[in-house]
Formats: C-alpha cells, structure tokens, sequence
C-alpha cells in the first residue's frame, strides 16, 4: 500500500484526478459487464419456446407465449412481449409496437458509453497537464540552483513521466472497455431486429 502512495505522491497533484478517473471507470465497466450479461439472451432458444407455447399455431396460447417472454430478462424478451401482445393486428402494426419498444431499450443499451468515451479522452490531457507542471518544477529547479542540483531537476522529469504514463494507461484501458461495449450493444440491437422480424413472420404467417 505504501508503494502505491509513493506513486501517487511522485505523479503530482494531477494524479488525485487520474485516479477518481480510474475508479469511476472500474465502477462503470463492473456496470456494463452486469448490465450486458443480463441483457444478453438465447434468441433461438427463445423463439423456440413461443413456438412450443403457442403449439406451433400463431393464433393458439398467445397467453402463454407472452407468459414465456415475461419469464425472462432483457430487452429482447420485452420487445418480443410487446409484439405478442399486438399478434392480433396486421404485420405493419406489429413491427412498428416492436420497433417502438426496441427504441425505448437503446438508451440503456449504451448508458454510461459516453462518459466512458469522455474518460478515454481526457485522461491523456490530464496526464500531459502533469507532464507540463513536472517540467516547470524541473526547469524552476533547474534555473534557481543551476545544474548543480540534478536530483531536484530529475525529480520533475519523473514527476512528469509517471502522470503522462498514467493517463495513456488509462486511456487504453478505457478506450478498449468502450470498443467493446460498443460492440456489445450493436449485437444486441442487431438480433432484436434479426428475431423481431422472425417473430412478425411466425405470428403473421408470412413464412412457414
């Protein structure tokens, strides 16, 4: 632990920053993951079930369809429900309660992205601040004793070397952590698209 202050003491005063950047992104990537894993469902597996529910008869045990959606957690279970529930109408009315629903679920789909994108972007300028606040120290040091006090002046140089590394760390770190939220978000949005249409298709009866 005391390696650790000594860290943070010889970044500089930029590094308080760096590390409130750092924990606010562990606390968002540990959200993400939890917020993805929950998010994420058997599509096939799904419709299997409403298949099975419903007899392989689209106008049969809609009930228990919907009972089926509703057992599980997502927003493809939720958008399916919603389609379910207005099986009863034309293809066209379907879609768009589908579609209405899909769009309510895309926000929370890419919460917290933008701040994690903002962190990725930030934390390299934080870093070159305590590059630049390193190297006054050093050149102050250097102009006010001469070149007859190195220690002083290298300990700028480190001050500013340990506070630019930090940040470029962070900012991999974060800028990986986004790529594949991202990346996340766009397959779940992809296969409710994929399986909402899968559905329309099976309760309409427009391909057997």
């Amino acid at each position: 632990m005391s390696a650790v202050f000594q860290f943070v003491h010889e970044g500089g005063f930029m590094m308080y920053p760096l590390i409130f950047c750092s924990v606010l992104l562990i606390a968002l990537v540990v959200e993400r993951i939890i917020a993805m894993r929950k998010a994420n469902v058997d599509g096939d597996a799904l419709l299997d079930e409403i298949r099975t529910a419903t007899g392989n008869q689209p106008d049969a045990n809609l009930d228990k369809a919907l009972a089926v959606c509703e057992a599980e957690r997502g927003p493809l279970p939720r958008m399916l429900a919603r389609g379910i529930k207005n099986a009863k109408r034309s293809a066209d009315a379907i879609e768009m309660a589908m579609e209405q629903e899909a769009s309510n679920e895309v926000p929370a789909l890419e919460a917290n992205l933008p701040v994690i994108k903002t962190i990725v972007n930030i934390a390299p300028l934080l870093g070159l601040l305590g590059t630049i606040a390193g190297m006054i120290s050093a050149f102050r040091a250097a102009s006010e004793k001469g070149l007859s006090n190195p220690t002083q002046i290298l300990g700028g140089v480190g001050e500013a070397l340990v506070s630019t590394a930090t940040g470029i760390v962070l900012a991999v770190i974060g800028f990986i952590a986004y790529n594949y939220f991202a990346n996340q978000s766009r397959k779940i949005i992809e296969d409710m698209e994929y399986y909402g249409a899968e559905l329309v298709n099976y309760l309409t009866g427009r391909i057997e």
